[in-house]
């Protein structure tokens, strides 16, 4: 009894391993699809919550500031993909605001402006 217990405690230990591993690769992959642009800034932003979904959300700017692609993956469990988002393309950098995802949202507007002023003053 405990045998089979113990068997099935280290199979879905591995299935956990592996499934991470896999969302990380298609975070990888995700970031360097969308970084591949000629011009531009990026800005990652992370919501980690002890209890509930946590939010990555990742911002691509022209140099103006303006976003023109944005990507979030929200959610619990391993299978969380990330998804397009419209709501924030063609707005400024500095007038993006929202309720649901403020934190990371804040934290990637906060890399895009640090770029952005290190590029102004270099």
């Amino acid at each position: 009894m405990w045998g089979y217990l113990l068997a099935g405690f280290v199979v879905l230990w591995l299935l956990q391993i592996y499934l991470t591993m896999r969302q990380m690769k298609h975070y990888r992959m995700t970031i360097q699809n969308m970084s591949r642009r000629e011009s531009g800034y990026l800005g990652v932003g992370v919501e980690k919550k002890k209890l509930g979904s946590g939010t990555v959300l990742i911002l691509v700017t022209n140099e103006q500031g303006i976003v023109e692609e944005c990507r979030i993956m929200n959610g619990v469990t391993v299978f969380a993909k990330f998804k397009k988002c419209k709501r924030f393309i063609g707005q400024h950098v500095s007038t993006l605001t929202d309720d649901q995802w403020e934190k990371s949202l804040e934290m990637a507007t906060d890399k895009i402006k640090q770029q952005m002023t290190t590029a102004i003053t270099v």
